[in-house]
Formats: C-alpha cells, sequence, structure tokens
C-alpha cells in the first residue's frame, strides 16, 4: 500500500521557463509505479491560489497560449518520455513574466485480468501541477536578483510586501518571527497584504527563493516595527 501511494508518475522538474523567442520546451515524465499510467498533460493559467492578498488585478491570460504534446500517453511501468509544451497563441504581456499551470494527472491502467470493472475497484488519478513561467524577451534584470528587491511595509499585524520588478517571486522557506510561514508567490508590479506579524512588537521575516535549477538562494531578513513605511531585506549569514 505504501510503495503504491508512494509511486507514480514523476515529473523532471517543479517550475520551468518558456522564453519568448523559443518555439517549444521538453518536460520529462519518469513512472515509478508498478504499473502502466495513462498520463494526461494541459497547460492552463494560474488561478491565482498563491498569490492571496495581492491588491493590484492580474492581467487575463488566454486559455490556450499553449498546448502539450501529446496531451494523453500511456507510460509503461519504470519508462520514461519527453512531452514538449508549444505556444499556440494568444495575446501575453510584453512587460512582465504571465504564470502558468502544467497539469499531469496520472491513473493506473486496468490489467487484462480485470477490464471488466467491479464495485470495489477504485481510481484516483494522482495530479501535478508545475509551474511554467513565459518570459518575454526585454526583462534584462537577473531572475536571480528579484528576491532582493522586495520592499517591506508593516501596519500592526498587517505586512505589505511589494515587487517592483517584472519577475514573479517565490517566497520560499518564509519564517515569521521563527514560524514557518507557505509565502505563495509576489506578482510582478503587485502588492501583497497577509496577516502574518503580531500585532505589537518587532517582527522578524526571513526569506529565501529558488532559481530555476530549484537552487535555493541565501536568506534575506527584514525586521519590521508595527508602523513600518518601508524596507528592504539584507542579507543573513550563517
Amino acid at each position: 500500500c505504501c510503495t503504491n501511494a508512494q509511486a507514480g508518475v514523476v515529473v523532471g522538474g517543479t517550475r520551468f521557463v518558456y522564453p519568448e523567442k523559443q518555439s517549444s520546451i521538453s518536460v520529462e515524465l519518469k513512472n515509478t509505479a508498478s504499473k502502466d499510467m495513462l498520463v494526461k498533460i494541459s497547460v492552463t493559467p494560474d488561478d491565482g491560489r498563491q498569490l492571496k492578498g495581492t491588491l493590484e488585478s492580474q492581467p487575463l491570460l488566454p486559455d490556450k497560449a499553449f498546448i502539450a504534446t501529446p496531451p494523453l500517453l500511456v507510460l509503461k511501468q519504470d519508462k520514461n518520455t519527453k512531452i514538449r509544451i508549444n505556444r499556440v497563441g494568444g495575446q501575453l504581456p510584453i512587460d512582465r513574466e504571465s504564470l502558468f499551470i502544467l497539469n499531469v494527472a496520472a491513473l493506473p491502467t486496468l490489467e487484462n485480468s480485470h477490464s471488466v470493472k467491479t464495485d470495489n475497484q477504485l481510481q484516483i488519478a494522482v495530479r501535478n501541477r508545475m509551474k511554467i513561467f513565459y518570459r518575454p524577451s526585454n526583462l534584462s534584470e537577473d531572475p536571480n536578483m528579484s528576491y532582493q528587491k522586495l520592499r517591506w511595509a508593516r501596519t500592526n499585524e498587517i505586512v505589505t510586501v511589494y515587487n517592483p520588478g517584472p519577475r514573479y517571486v517565490t517566497l520560499y522557506n518564509l519564517h515569521v518571527d521563527g514560524k514557518v510561514i507557505d509565502g505563495g508567490m509576489v506578482a510582478p508590479f503587485s502588492h501583497r497584504q497577509q496577516s502574518w506579524c503580531k500585532s505589537q512588537g518587532v517582527c522578524e521575516i526571513a526569506w529565501q527563493t529558488l532559481d530555476i535549477y530549484n537552487n535555493v538562494l541565501p536568506i534575506l531578513k527584514v525586521k519590521l516595527n508595527p508602523s513600518q513605511l518601508d524596507v528592504t531585506g539584507f542579507a543573513f549569514s550563517q
């Protein structure tokens, strides 16, 4: 039971960049389960679940900007394959990154001896969601510098973080007064407000981010007073 629960279709990465001038990108899939898997792949605009508290409206993205090839396949056990993500149309912003989600749903195929479904069979699709950042070619800023340029403010328990740049910033390994928080992301040119701090006293926030190869970048910190108008992070040496 535990082996089956942990095995499945593994995606070769959790985040991908799609450069504007590139015709397609490839993503590797591997079946680590003990049976063949039916895999369905699609690309959809981000639904904003990691941007909770964003004050600005985000650009509307076309539903059919990308397609996966093939969109449906059977992946044999212990085999791997590559799919391609192709840009197929729709207008996307040219002054900032656009965020899409690569959806990979995998379902074990029925074995020949069980080709007739019985009442006690339960087929559960395992779904994975990976980020695809569409990156216009005119964004010259170093992507690894974006998280250093976040600006922070605080009014009692309410924290506002502002991203002045054109790239999404992931608040990875976010700690507020030592407590781990699911930070999500800050969209380009936007503010996010969250009730992260206590209402009184100094509030210390530490965060990191990931580069495109999933390497963790160095820790940055800010210390916010209950009424703090604007501050940037400083490097922290362990």
